[in-house]
């Protein structure tokens, strides 16, 4: 059975990877999301975060739930950071110039965790308003940037005391949403 839950949800995208792929090819760009995924994956679990599942070019990750961290929020944004950080050195390591460009999302809240499609374990999920706006914040982000929502920036604010602030509508959340941006 799932239950509420407090979580921090984090969601990386790779920017412009279906032009990539029509420009470049499906061999080209394989190895670049392959590597892009595995340091996604080692990058989360190392701070006690799960890696839900990946969509298409994206990543999904969630923190505090099933292991519970009074830090989960801080969890989160230093595997957004270290994320970014990934990025140049896949592009370098690959030869890729700057090929794979990615943005993410985080925000913290509320959320139902449970078991959803099937009564195996490997289908845990998150779902809820905090996951809507973290995708909707991956999406705002540009190449580079952690757009992170009001509550996050709130926990973390002293380690990004140069974040702007941002005012957002966001598809299928009534009210506006206040974010920052971190680079």
């Amino acid at each position: 059975m799932g239950h509420l839950s407090e979580i921090t949800v984090l969601f990386a995208d790779c920017r412009d990877f279906t032009r990539l792929t029509h420009e470049l090819g499906p061999e080209v760009i394989t190895p670049l999301i392959d590597e892009f995924f595995r340091r996604c994956r080692v990058i989360v679990v190392s701070h006690d975060g799960i890696l839900d599942n990946f969509r298409g070019d994206a990543v999904l990750a969630f923190f505090n739930v099933p292991i519970r961290r009074e830090d989960h929020v801080a969890k989160a944004m230093t595997a957004a950071t270290q994320i970014q950080l990934a990025v140049p050195e896949i592009n370098s390591k690959l030869g890729g110039g700057d090929l794979l460009r990615v943005g993410v999302g985080v925000t913290t809240g509320m959320a139902y965790a449970s078991l959803v499609g099937s009564d195996d374990c490997k289908d845990y999920t998150v779902m809820g308003d905090v996951v809507n706006i973290g995708s909707r914040l991956q999406n705002l982000a540009g190449p580079g940037q952690i757009l992170a929502s009001e509550e996050v920036y709130h926990r973390v604010r002293s380690a990004f005391p140069n974040a702007r602030e941002r005012v957002l509508e966001l598809k299928g959340i009534s009210e506006p949403v206040r974010a920052y941006s971190l680079k």
